[in-house]
């Protein structure tokens, strides 16, 4: 069963949403007077969403950590210039 929450009580009650969410991998859903508004969800279910709807943020994702694990990286002022 997915367990819902009043936003009020989200407010007050964060740490243990997040354990709740690290612990069942299970999704929580958020309620305003009692509307369902938003989800909160465990980090692998968000990335298994991306994978299924955004294929091509995910080709960025695997070509960027590629690119990073060979080095293939610019510095702060490569991007940016000096600051003096």
């Amino acid at each position: 069963m997915i367990k819902t929450i009043q936003a009020s009580d989200l407010r007050s009650n964060f740490k243990d949403a997040l354990t709740h969410i690290k612990k069942t991998k299970k999704p929580l859903v958020i309620t305003e007077r009692g509307i369902p508004t938003s989800v909160l969800v465990d980090i692998d279910a968000y990335e298994d969403y991306l994978a299924e709807h955004e294929p091509e943020l995910i080709a960025s994702v695997k070509k960027s950590r590629s690119e990073y694990g060979k080095g293939e990286v610019f510095s702060f002022t490569d991007v940016f210039g000096s600051i003096e």
